[in-house]
C-alpha cells in the first residue's frame, strides 16, 4: 500500500526517534551500571555482551526487520515506565 509523502515522512520520524531513544537507552544503562560496579570484570562482561546485542538489533532495525523494530519499541516502552515508577518513587520520598 502505498503512502504519501508527508505519511512516510511522519513514519520515517517515529522510527528515527524510537532508534535514538534505543541508543540513549543503551548508553544510559551502561552509565549506571558503570557507575554501580566500577571497571571491574563483571562490567567488562555484562557491558561488552550489552553492546554487541544493541548493535545487533540496531543493524536490524536499520535494515527495517520487524523484529528488530518490535523490540527496540518494547525496550522505549519499558524505559518510559521506568522512568514515570523513579519519579512516582521520588514524588514518595522512596
Amino acid at each position: 500500500m502505498y503512502l504519501f509523502e508527508h505519511e512516510q515522512k511522519g513514519k520515517k520520524l517515529i522510527r528515527n526517534s524510537y532508534l535514538s531513544v534505543f541508543i540513549l537507552s543503551l548508553l544510559l544503562g551502561l552509565y549506571l551500571f558503570f557507575t554501580d560496579y566500577g571497571l571491574g570484570m563483571q562490567f567488562i562482561t555484562r557491558g561488552t555482551i550489552s553492546v554487541l546485542f544493541h548493535i545487533v538489533v540496531f543493524y536490524f532495525a536499520i535494515k527495517n526487520k520487524q523484529w528488530a523494530l518490535f523490540f527496540i519499541k518494547v525496550n522505549v516502552l519499558l524505559l518510559i515506565i521506568m522512568l514515570i515508577v523513579a519519579i512516582i518513587a521520588l514524588m514518595f520520598g522512596r
